[in-house]
């Protein structure tokens, strides 16, 4: 496909940018129409340069695009695509590289932009487009800034926009949010039709956010990824993590609809949603929109479009975009559609990964649970610290507790499996008792699952067992949960009194902490001194099997005090 040009023009800000110019370039036609590129690289030689990139649906890389102050050029990148096997009712597509042999493209590609010397690569959500690159094209990348990393804490990129354009122009909000809302391409068709105006706009306002004054010392702070220090087998790793976690999103549905128990408050004229079920709450996300049918029932009315500002509990404010009053109006419905924003440990997870591609982690030799557990074939050399030896009275219990127990080198990593109803939660209980008799302590019995916890916990309250804490999320406990937790309430700590003024002093005394995975990535955990506190030593991990490998990138970069792990769970599942 030849060269294709498109003039657009940006609508972030009330500023005159003038027209921008797109050319998109196909990777197989790159080496033959090289001049536009070489155009761009040329004339800002040891300058900056911004980077985008569209996913496939299935993770890979399909575009990347390169953006100066006027120009952007999409270099789309060819994916063959096939129906599911065994399904030929899937009408997802399943997109593989090509292989048409582009080898000279990417060298090119590698040599004139992806290892600059000079001149840094500036991109909103770098890893992603990182670790793609590898993944997809077997490129690496250098120099690079993940321009996130010098704004808020809540890496939205409209808030960072924000920052960095001050009270210079008017922001329009609603257009930075849609353009950033999704970078996956929903049908890969040749990009004249397919449309490429987010993506260009994604490259064109990482390079404008580079240039500002306001964001120069804060942009120099920040490392820059270079995935060319990284060894074959950490990218590998992370890059397939990478792809397993995108696909994993792409299967969250895009849109929900539901009846909700609905009041107005006519005053401010917002609408209070209030859910029947914990599944039904509504979220507040940055990608969202509400569209809030009006009328008795579908087709006897009209429908208006909203925003959730709002979600605590069980209920959720909803604003509509116009000034409509709500006098006399009966809700029907509310539609959401966009995807919830991340979870506490998706975003601690994608931290985690940015951190190991800036070098701030050694991802194979920080620590040797990553080592043991993330690669398939350890160092020859590997052994583990000769100060975590500890033996343990297992005198008179069972075989799995005495594996469970074992505190040598040779039994740091212990794996339990079987079916459901074979005992696997008695044997956790059991292994909690013998533990405490023993005078252990630093043991988190984790779980994916709020239930799967509870489970565990009221095993440890049928064995009479009472000195463990429960940490539990205000949002699962209130309004939906409470009932659950009649019998152990009193071993219950909702996240709320995470605040309380003796909160880390009783994790201090407290020898067993139960919590799901998302929990340990709580800041206001970390905030309170939760893991000072109560270091983790001893790690137990029920329905393991259900938990993407990759979600353990926190736990094991984070917790250097671990010294045991326990894989429970179903290895059919």
């Amino acid at each position: 496909m030849p060269t294709v040009t498109r003039l657009l023009y940006q609508n972030f800000m009330q500023v005159d940018s003038g027209q921008l110019s797109a050319h998109i370039i196909s990777e197989s036609n790159l080496i033959e129409e090289q001049h536009q590129l070489c155009n761009l690289l040329e004339r800002n030689e040891g300058r900056a340069l911004g980077l985008a990139g569209e996913f496939a649906p299935t993770g890979e890389l399909a575009m990347l695009a390169i953006a100066d102050m006027s120009t952007i050029i999409i270099i789309e990148f060819k994916l063959n695509l096939k129906k599911s096997k065994g399904n030929e009712h899937d009408k997802r597509p399943v997109t593989r590289a090509s292989k048409v042999n582009n080898t000279a493209a990417r060298e090119f590609l590698t040599q004139n932009l992806l290892r600059r010397t000079t001149g840094f690569l500036y991109a909103f959500n770098l890893a992603p487009i990182a670790l793609a690159l590898y993944q997809t094209l077997g490129l690496r990348i250098a120099n690079a800034i993940d321009i996130q990393c010098a704004g808020s804490k809540t890496r939205a990129p409209l808030t960072t926009i924000k920052q960095a354009v001050g009270d210079r122009h008017c922001i329009y909000d609603a257009n930075i949010n849609e353009v950033f809302c999704n970078d996956t391409i929903i049908d890969h068709l040749p990009a004249a039709k397919d449309g490429t105006t987010s993506l260009a706009l994604r490259a064109w306002i990482a390079h404008y956010i580079s240039q500002l004054s306001t964001m120069e010392d804060r942009l120099a702070q920040v490392p820059p990824v270079d995935t060319f220090r990284l060894s074959d087998e950490v990218l590998g790793f992370l890059a397939k993590s990478s792809k397993d976690s995108f696909q994993l999103e792409q299967k969250k549905p895009t849109e929900v609809t539901r009846q909700f128990a609905t009041s107005i408050d006519l005053e401010n004229n917002h609408i209070h949603a209030q859910a029947d079920r914990y599944q039904n709450r509504i979220r507040e996300g940055r990608h969202q929109r509400a569209f809030i049918d009006i009328g008795q029932r579908a087709g006897c009315g009209f429908t208006v479009d909203g925003q959730v500002t709002k979600s605590r509990g069980h209920i959720a404010k909803l604003v509509p975009a116009n000034s409509l009053s709500f006098v006399d109006k009966t809700i029907s419905s509310i539609k959401i559609v966009g995807r919830d924003d991340p979870t506490q440990a998706e975003t601690q997870r994608a931290q985690k990964v940015l951190e190991i591609l800036q070098g701030l982690i050694d991802l194979k030799h920080d620590n040797p649970w990553v080592q043991l557990i993330f690669f398939s074939s350890p160092r020859d050399d590997f052994q583990w610290p000769s100060a975590w030896t500890e033996e343990a009275n297992d005198a008179g219990i069972t075989k799995a507790v005495k594996q469970m127990l074992q505190q040598s080198n040779d039994g740091r990593l212990t794996v339990i499996q079987g079916p459901p109803g074979t005992g696997k939660t008695t044997v956790i209980a059991s292994f909690v008792q013998t533990a405490l008799a023993n005078g252990l302590s630093g043991i988190w019995l984790i779980a994916k699952s709020n239930v799967a916890v509870k489970n565990i916990a009221e095993k440890l309250a049928d064995f009479g067992l009472t000195n463990w804490k429960l940490l539990v999320s205000k949002e699962f406990f209130d309004h939906w949960h409470e009932h659950l937790y009649a019998n152990i309430r009193a071993n219950a700590i909702i996240s709320e009194d995470f605040f309380a003024p003796g909160f880390s002093k009783e994790l201090q005394t407290t020898p067993v902490i139960l919590c799901t995975l998302s929990m340990l990535s709580s800041p206001a955990l970390r905030k309170r001194g939760g893991f000072e506190a109560a270091p983790l030593r001893t790690l137990v991990i029920d329905e393991a099997s259900q938990i993407e490998i990759g979600d353990y990138i926190p736990v094991f970069t984070s917790h250097t005090s671990i010294r045991k792990v326990c894989f429970i769970g179903d290895d059919k599942q």
